[in-house]
């Protein structure tokens, strides 16, 4: 059960943040924080990661869609086994971003990005963005080490 409320979590906290995002700052306008660190900028994302394929939007869809639902039915058979923690928790985290950014694509036509790091400037993110990728690392290593 945590590691749905996990991804349900992941879903809400950042829902709400591209909500503010989109009401509250202008598009491609920087603001700096945490000394410059971290930069906000409203940004429209209509392909997949890094714009791949921003000029066939409908495609993006149908293959985001398609591996949001083969994310599900993974989950849905790892999630009932005993142990396994780490993937639980990996696969929650993907999950969580998953569902946001395909809830976005579908909604709105784009994802909603908002920040990018100080050494990453040209590169805006969101939150369902890093868990992603952080679950999917947590998930290789997991694959690699694993002895069964």
């Amino acid at each position: 059960m945590v590691y749905i409320l996990l991804a349900i979590a992941i879903f809400i906290t950042d829902f709400k943040l591209k909500d503010y995002i989109e009401k509250n700052k202008d598009m491609h306008k920087k603001e700096d924080i945490l000394g410059g660190n971290i930069i906000i900028e409203r940004y429209h994302n209509k392909g997949a990661m890094l714009n791949f394929m921003e000029d066939n939007v409908k495609l993006v869809k149908i293959i985001t869609s398609t591996m949001l639902g083969i994310l599900l039915l993974v989950f849905a058979f790892v999630l009932p086994k005993k142990g396994n923690h780490l993937l639980k928790f990996a696969l929650s985290l993907v999950l969580g971003g998953a569902l946001s950014n395909v809830f976005d694509r579908i909604k709105k036509g784009y994802v909603v990005d908002y920040f990018s790091f100080k050494f990453l400037k040209k590169i805006v993110f969101n939150i369902s963005d890093i868990c992603i990728f952080m679950g999917a690392c947590i998930i290789a290593i997991v694959s690699f080490v694993k002895k069964d």
